[in-house]
């Protein structure tokens, strides 16, 4: 018997209008920030500080996140850490100590380590049963448009209006995104989850446990890392290659962030094509390897760019192997 349509469910569209509402607010804070940051304080340290210390705690503290999400189920989790970061954003309109930014990046990026892997985990718990492919592909269609339409419009809000305006809007959003899942989408116990560990058991000694235990996980885990920080060392350089290399306003390197999601929008449905080809293990990594070779070595070509139009269309061929890479790890 085939599942009604995703979307006919009520829980299916509190989790897709969550994630919505969180992927736009998401991508906007990251074209934004350095904005901010750049306006207020300079594009030197204080701008490299500023987009580390977001990414960090998601590659450092990922294993904990994942045991706390396992022992509450993920809504609660995630709910707080989407009030905590509308709270922090709020704050950001209005910091102007440099070291005080850095505290409230930091906690943004804590906040980031529960509710990304927490809204997967929800993801996972509302598709329909047989309607697993239609529903991965709206959900991934919903964060690649964020990715394409949420740094530009993040430069436009910051180019006619002040950031205090700009901010409350994306608190708002996140605020919008923990309404839509507070309001009773899957339970808890409606996820598979582990047993619960003992009273006696940490957080950090039940990640621990698991890492141990489970060698193959290090193979996941190690490629993830090297691509997170990647990644993250990215974003810097995008930023100054517009301001250095084209001499361009800072509000320009949204577009370079919005070319990377056009090119992983290509990538996706280049994805589902040799998804259909790519059925054993060698070729999986076949792709993966030669996928993300041609992933490095576009964005190495970008050093040598020498206008920000070419620099564009780079940024969109290279986010194709890019979600070929993404693709064939996850098959994997």
């Amino acid at each position: 018997m085939t599942s009604p349509p995703p979307w006919k469910s009520t829980a299916f569209r509190r989790v897709g209008f969550a994630l919505a509402f969180y992927s736009f607010c998401s991508w906007m804070l990251v074209a934004a920030l350095p904005l901010l940051v750049a306006h207020r304080f300079g594009t030197g340290a204080e701008l490299v500080g500023s987009l580390a210390l977001r990414l960090a705690p998601r590659i450092l503290f990922a294993p904990i996140a994942a045991s706390l999400i396992r022992r509450t189920g993920p809504r609660l989790p995630v709910c707080a850490g989407l009030i905590v970061t509308a709270l922090c954003v709020v704050v950001l309109a209005i910091v102007a100590h440099s070291g005080t930014l850095q505290v409230v990046v930091l906690t943004i990026g804590l906040a980031d380590t529960i509710v990304v892997p927490g809204l997967l985990a929800l993801r996972a718990a509302v598709v329909p049963a047989g309607r697993n492919m239609e529903a991965n592909t709206t959900f991934q269609t919903i964060d690649r448009l964020a990715k394409i339409f949420g740094p530009p419009a993040a430069g436009l809000v910051l180019t006619i209006a002040s950031p205090v305006p700009a901010f409350l809007a994306l608190a708002v959003g996140h605020l919008l995104a923990a309404i839509a899942l507070c309001q009773g989408v899957a339970a808890p116990g409606q996820i598979s989850l582990k047993p619960k560990p003992t009273a006696g058991s940490g957080l950090l000694r039940e990640a621990a446990a698991t890492m141990r235990e489970n060698a193959v996980l290090w193979a996941l885990v190690l490629p993830a890392l090297g691509y997170m920080i990647s990644l993250g060392a990215l974003q810097p350089f995008l930023f100054w290659l517009n301001h250095d290399q084209f001499g361009l306003g800072p509000t320009m390197w949204t577009v370079l962030l919005a070319a990377q999601g056009a090119g992983a929008v290509i990538g996706a449905l280049v994805s589902n094509r040799l998804a259909r080809m790519l059925v054993d293990a060698q070729s999986l990594l076949t792709a993966y390897l030669v996928a993300s070779l041609l992933e490095g070595a576009t964005t190495l070509a970008l050093v040598f760019a020498p206008t920000h139009a070419l620099a564009t269309v780079m940024l969109i061929i290279g986010g194709i192997p890019e979600m070929v890479a993404f693709a064939a790890f996850n098959r994997g």
